[in-house]
């Protein structure tokens, strides 16, 4: 970098000291006087962001770090990854003397990330997208299956997965059948080629249980298994997915996706069947319970017999038989003179209503010997005044009827 000469003098070339600030516009003007800019790799450190929106924080490396700013205008710029500590960056930045504080700092214009911290940012903005849509969900997770008859593997032919998956299966359970699709493990199309294996799977292998991966390697080795595509692949399986990548401390997408994690692919398969000597004791187990709980059913049948056949019922079948005969008569017996003792009640409360009514009648009073008079018109003649000399008048009496003629009416005299 050039630019104009800066020299200092003692206080006695200068004439008189140089303040502070005199210092700091030199040193300034040594290091901005090139207007140059810089690109620059570091790590980032003491990452904040001021009530401004400007941003501080450091960029370091090994042995030494420098102060840095990212102002608003280019903060708002950084839509492809969101700088935090720890990530590692690749920046063009001015170098410029902050005069107040008396250092220098970089200006930052531009930044992206870098090498591993790219990775991981990209990995940590999919984690998160994924994480929303629900595809590391545990209700949608699927239990393994309690025996395979059938394993799908998806991984690389050439690869050690392979050969240490069937080992453990051979030695656990060699009944099992494994089918493999022989996909490249890393590199740009491995992640298509993965995901399509895992829906062939799916369509036409017929398989109970599916495990994807590879051996460890570094991030970007891995990186196939942090693909979308791959994620989406393994959430719309229709066959639990063991995700089997990297060792115990890798972890990838399709780990969180899985059904089921496994730290290798040999724990992978360890999983996915069971160990034949368990197997065995397992069913020497069910075979001693079975047995046991059939001893058990056919005592209890044995016994219930026993008690039939002993029991009175089959012993004196008609004695029971008479008794319940005995037993209907005594109820018929009793249900008839119940019922013969009801018509009684109601043949004399009939008698006694009808004798009532009887009393009530005119018929009654007429057999008694008086009789009614009646005018042409039917009246009943109550009053002897109503009645006049040689009127003709009916006469009905207990047993016929009879006409007369009025001779004299003699009316009764009224009351005093």
């Amino acid at each position: 970098m050039t630019g104009p000469s800066f020299q200092f003098l003692t206080p006695s070339e200068a004439g008189r000291p140089y303040t502070i600030s005199e210092i700091n516009d030199g040193i300034a003007r040594i290091i901005e006087s090139g207007n140059s800019l810089v690109w620059v790799e570091g790590e980032i450190s003491n990452w904040h962001i001021s009530g401004s929106g400007h941003c501080y924080f450091r960029l370091k490396d090994a042995e030494c770090q420098v102060p840095a700013v990212l102002w608003r205008s280019a903060a708002e710029k950084l839509t492809s990854f969101v700088p935090e500590d720890g990530l590692s960056v690749s920046a063009i930045a001015s170098i410029r003397v902050y005069r107040k504080s008396g250092y220098y700092q970089l200006d930052i214009h531009r930044m992206e990330p870098l090498g591993k911290g790219a990775l991981y940012a990209a990995f940590e903005r999919l984690k998160k997208k994924l994480e929303a849509e629900g595809l590391f969900d545990p209700a949608h997770k699927r239990p393994l299956p309690p025996s395979i008859r059938r394993l799908g593997v998806v991984t690389s032919k050439q690869g050690a997965v392979i050969r240490d998956i069937v080992r453990v299966i051979a030695s656990r359970a060699p009944q099992t059948d494994i089918v493999l699709i022989d996909v490249p493990v890393q590199g740009e199309t491995a992640a298509p080629k993965i995901a399509a294996a895992l829906r062939a799977m799916n369509e036409y292998a017929e398989v109970d249980c599916i495990i994807a991966g590879r051996g460890g390697g570094s991030a970007e080795d891995l990186w196939p298994f942090n693909e979308e595509i791959v994620a989406r692949a393994i959430y719309d399986s229709e066959k639990p997915v063991i995700s089997a990548v990297g060792h115990e401390t890798d972890f990838t997408i399709t780990d969180f996706v899985a059904d089921v994690r496994a730290p290798t692919p040999s724990a992978a398969a360890e999983m996915a069947v069971p160990d034949r000597a368990e197997s065995r004791r397992y069913f020497d187990t069910c075979a001693s319970r079975f047995a046991g709980a059939a001893g058990r059913y056919f005592t209890d049948i044995s016994d219930q017999f026993s008690s039939c056949v002993s029991s009175r019922s089959l012993k004196i079948p008609f004695r029971l038989v008479q008794d319940q005969e005995q037993a209907l008569d005594g109820h018929t017996e009793a249900l008839a003179r119940r019922f013969s003792g009801f018509l009684k009640t109601l043949t004399l409360n009939f008698s006694a209503a009808a004798s009532r009514l009887n009393s009530c009648s005119p018929l009654a009073v007429l057999s008694r010997g008086y009789s009614v008079v009646t005018t042409d018109d039917g009246r009943a003649v109550r009053d002897a005044g109503a009645l006049t000399p040689g009127q003709n008048v009916g006469m009905r009496f207990h047993k016929g009827r009879a006409t007369a003629s009025i001779g004299t009416t003699t009316p009764d005299a009224p009351p005093e």
